[in-house]
């Protein structure tokens, strides 16, 4: 198992743009609070008919402070306390617009913009990406699983070395499917890498795989690192099957992006795909394997002066 730790929970430079946005808006809070005064008096404006309302935002501004500090230990589960805060660095400079165009605010009441919110955009923005990236790559609670198994007339090891011909997968593809092998280290080994390029629709789509596990002939895996599932874990399993022959078995773990939603509106239709692919896939490597095994037909020739003897 591995080691719970810092490493795992929040890169370096995420907590230190966290730390750094705690404390700044602890420290912000308290001026306001203290002083709700000094930044109308600084821009040279009129100072608030009721200053409690600047107090209070000091206090809101205060709490999210304590929340940057707390997501700061692990902002890839406490991302949404980075989301908030980052809507709220958004829908602030499109309010001080608007105040601008009503000709509430002075111009030069826009230099809080520049520190309290634009500074933070982009570390919020890779903030977030570093949490949804992990997430992708983490292995969900309950996957979703598909499994196909299919005889084949030939010995494991003659199953897998198929799989490892550079061809093979080019051979695997559906002809219906709009994809193409755009990059291949031409391995099965731990480590191997394999990129899908093409379309799922209208939108391109790049697969990108890594190869897992590894160990002729009787399995190799690979896992989705870029593409269009949550998750993806397909094991490739070779079973003897006592007769010479060889149960071919995928065994996939898959997840949909947007969870129970993907789950409830593509569902079915990716399994779906998912059957027709694999069936597809299992019959040309049987078609394939079986026809290069089987003996060549002999010459009339041969044949008739055979059948003399």
């Amino acid at each position: 198992m591995a080691e719970y730790s810092w490493e795992n929970r929040s890169p370096a430079w995420a907590r230190r743009w966290l730390w750094a946005a705690g404390a700044y808006n602890l420290a912000w809070g308290a001026v306001t609070i203290a002083a709700p005064n000094l930044l109308f008096d600084l821009a040279g404006i009129e100072r608030p008919n009721y200053p409690e309302i600047w107090q209070c935002v000091g206090m809101i501004v205060g709490v999210y402070g304590i929340g940057y500090l707390i997501a700061a230990g692990d902002s890839r589960t406490h991302w949404p306390i980075v989301l908030v805060g980052l809507l709220g660095k958004i829908l602030g400079p499109i309010g001080f617009v608007a105040a601008l165009a009503r000709g509430t605010f002075p111009p030069i009441f826009g230099l809080t913009i520049l520190t309290n919110d634009l500074l933070w955009w982009i570390p919020f923005g890779l903030i977030l990406w570093d949490a949804f990236e992990n997430r992708r790559r983490t292995r969900p609670e309950a996957p979703l699983r598909f499994v196909r198994e299919t005889r084949i007339d030939a010995p494991p090891d003659i199953v897998f070395q198929f799989h490892e011909r550079p061809q093979a997968l080019r051979d695997l593809i559906p002809p219906w499917e709009n994809m193409q092998v755009a990059a291949s280290d031409h391995s099965l080994q731990i480590g191997s890498q394999v990129v899908l390029r093409g379309r799922v629709g209208i939108l391109p789509v790049t697969w990108r795989a890594v190869h897992t596990e590894y160990d002729p002939p009787n399995l190799f895996a690979d896992r989705q690192d870029a593409g269009p599932f949550s998750w993806w874990y397909h094991r490739h399993i070779f079973l003897p099957d006592g007769k010479g022959g060889t149960l071919l078995r995928d065994e996939v773990e898959y997840a949909l992006p947007l969870g129970r939603w993907g789950k409830l509106f593509a569902g079915s239709l990716v399994r779906r795909k998912l059957a027709r692919m694999f069936e597809y896939r299992h019959e040309t490597t049987r078609r394939i394997i079986e026809s290069e095994r089987r003996p060549a037909a002999l010459p009339r020739a041969a044949a008739d002066s055979a059948g003399r003897f």
